[in-house]
C-alpha cells in the first residue's frame, strides 16, 4: 500500500531515474464477532530500489534492483527476504486509472507491483500549471488524488490535503503538506478506509518537472464490518431466494506507525 502514495494535474512527462524506496508500517487488526476480541500486531519494513528509463511520454521501463522485506507480528517470527519483484523487469504505463505495470509478456506483477510508476504523477501535489514560489499556499482535493494514492483499492474519496511552499532553492522547491482522505474499498466488504498524512514533505525540481525526494508520516485505518447472509426459499409465486445481512462483528485495522521516504537520482 505505501508504495502507491507516491502522487498529475498537468501533463508531465516521466524522466529517467533511480528511485530509492524506504517504508515502515507497525499495524493492529482487531477482530471483534460472537467469539469475542482478539488483537493482532504486524510490522512491516520495505527497502527497494529501480531504475526507472523512459519509453514515451506515457510510459518507462522499471528495473527492481533490488527488493528486501522484513517482517514480524503476533503470528509471525521475523523474517527478511527478498520479494517477488527482486530482479524482475516492467513497463509501467500512465492510464486514467493510474499507473499500471506489466511483466515484459503482458502479465501482472505481484500486487506491491501492479502500480508501479506512480511516483510519476508526483506532480499533483503542486498547484494547477506547476507554478510556485515561496510563501504559496494551496490545496489538493482526495479526488484529484484517488487514482495516484488508491488506484485498485477506494472509490468515492473526500478530503483534501494543505499545501505550502516553504522554499525555493535554486530551481528546488520545497513544499509541505498534511490532510486526510476518506473513502470506501471497492471490494464487496465495503470497508472504511481513511489515510491521515500528518507531515509530509516533497522536494521538487521546477527546472526539470522531476521529484528529488519525498518524506511523509502518518497514519492508516480501515474499518470493515462482518456480515452474515441468510437466505430465504422463495415461496407462491416469489421464486427467488430473499437475502437477508446481518452484521455479526467488524474487523478494525489501524497503524501504530507509517513512515515512508522516497529519494530520485
Amino acid at each position: 500500500m505505501l508504495a502507491l502514495i507516491a502522487f498529475a494535474l498537468f501533463a508531465q512527462d516521466p524522466v529517467d531515474a533511480t528511485i530509492t524506496f524506504d517504508s515502515s508500517l507497525e499495524l493492529e487488526t482487531v477482530v471483534r464477532d460472537g467469539k469475542g476480541e482478539t488483537t493482532r500486531l504486524l510490522t512491516l519494513n520495505r527497502k527497494e530500489k529501480f531504475k526507472q528509463v523512459k519509453v514515451d511520454a506515457k510510459s518507462v521501463k522499471i528495473e527492481c534492483l533490488s527488493s528486501i522485506l522484513q517482517k514480524s507480528g503476533s503470528d509471525t517470527p521475523i523474517e527478511e527476504k527478498a520479494t517477488a519483484l527482486a530482479g524482475q523487469n516492467y513497463i509501467a504505463t500512465k492510464t486514467e486509472a493510474g499507473w499500471v505495470a506489466t511483466d515484459p509478456d503482458g502479465g501482472s506483477p505481484p500486487v506491491e507491483g501492479q502500480t508501479l510508476g506512480a511516483w510519476n504523477g508526483i506532480a499533483a501535489l503542486l498547484p494547477a500549471g506547476g507554478e510556485v514560489k515561496a510563501g504559496d499556499k494551496w490545496t489538493v482535493e482526495g479526488k484529484d488524488l484517488l487514482s495516484l494514492i488508491f488506484p485498485t483499492t477506494i472509490k468515492d474519496a473526500t478530503g483534501k490535503l494543505e499545501c505550502t511552499c516553504e522554499a525555493i532553492d535554486g530551481s528546488k522547491a520545497g513544499i509541505v503538506f498534511s490532510g486526510a482522505i476518506t473513502g470506501k474499498s471497492k471490494d464487496d466488504t465495503q470497508a472504511s478506509i481513511t489515510l491521515t498524512l500528518k507531515t509530509g514533505r516533497l522536494s521538487y525540481d521546477v527546472a526539470r518537472k522531476a521529484p528529488a525526494s519525498l518524506l511523509l508520516s502518518g497514519s492508516f485505518e480501515s474499518t470493515m464490518d462482518i456480515v452474515d447472509i441468510l437466505r430465504k426459499p422463495g415461496t407462491g409465486q416469489n421464486i427467488n431466494n430473499e437475502e437477508e445481512r446481518r452484521k455479526i462483528g467488524e474487523i478494525l485495522i489501524k497503524s501504530h506507525k507509517l513512515e515512508m521516504s522516497l529519494s530520485f537520482e
